[in-house]
């Protein structure tokens, strides 16, 4: 209506032949919705407009100023003409043909403020059409539609999910879960490790057992079980028998020795703990190598 209204006022229309055209009264500028109420707003709008040509930071300076005063008045601007303006703005987006760029930019500044976003948007959007009753329904469709634009992203998707989350991996790490060994919010494998856990921070060569950063830290398909000060390697592994041989504390060192060097751990020291027992002496061993370091 309002652009109507103005586009008549710049034809030269009086106000009394646009209210008969528009079908409003003509009331006053007081009166919401008559002509001369859009009238004056359009005027408003124009030396306003002016004003910030003639001093570019007059209303950012203004609006500083009344934010301080009043710390609840852009939430209620927001609340009252965030979603007109939202409108307004998107129906530009679409004429212009822009949608798609638009909301890929969008996703982008979302992402780099918050990481997070899209895998905290998808969720939410997961468990509203859980709720729902629509999620299989939506994923088979959107797979389907996945597959008929991009016939092998699905198969490199779970190649290359395999490669960054390997199911022997995420098989332990679930049994992790079920686990009743526990220290420091962290789970272990054995109690065992959870008590060499603690000797570590007790001997005060970990302060906060964190998981997958000092704790079963990831290297590629496999992990460490601790990475002290970032600088030593600590894997504690008992000798285990496979089938009719008994694993070799030599070996298994020489394993994940190789599993380090391989992944660009070369000049990172590895000290092996095969047993509870031993573990205040190669705590000692691991303080001397932190200080040569």
């Amino acid at each position: 209506m309002r652009n109507e209204v103005d586009s008549l006022i710049s034809q030269g229309v009086s106000i009394e032949e646009i209210a008969q055209i528009v079908k409003i009264p003509i009331g006053t500028r007081y009166e919401k919705g008559s002509a001369k109420w859009y009238r004056y707003c359009i005027k408003a709008k124009d030396i306003q407009k002016k004003a910030i040509e003639k001093h570019p930071g007059l209303y950012s300076k203004a609006g500083k100023i009344a934010q301080q005063k009043h710390p609840w008045i852009g939430k209620e601007l927001g609340k009252k003409y965030g979603k007109i303006a939202g409108k307004l703005r998107l129906e530009q987006i679409r004429k212009s043909g822009k949608m798609h760029e638009y909301f890929s930019d969008t996703a982008k500044r979302l992402q780099k403020i918050n990481p997070n976003h899209s895998r905290l948007n998808m969720k939410k959007a997961h468990e509203t059409m859980k709720k729902q009753g629509t999620f299989n329904e939506h994923q088979r469709l959107a797979a389907l539609k996945c597959k008929e634009k991009n016939p092998n992203q699905l198969k490199s998707m779970s190649k290359k999910a395999h490669e960054l989350y390997p199911l022997a991996l995420l098989a332990l790490e679930s049994h992790r879960k079920n686990y009743p060994y526990k220290f420091m919010d962290c789970l272990f494998d054995s109690e065992q490790e959870r008590a060499l856990c603690q000797k570590l921070v007790e001997k005060g060569l970990i302060e906060t057992p964190i998981e997958k950063e000092n704790i079963h830290f990831r290297i590629g398909r496999r992990h460490i079980d601790f990475f002290i000060q970032n600088k030593v390697f600590v894997e504690f592994h008992p000798p285990i028998k496979l089938g009719n041989k008994r694993e070799t504390r030599e070996g298994y060192y020489q394993e994940r020795r190789k599993l380090l060097d391989e992944n660009g751990f070369k000049s990172y020291p590895l000290v092996l703990i095969s047993h509870i027992n031993e573990a205040n002496q190669k705590l000692d061993e691991i303080k001397v190598i932190l200080q040569t370091l």
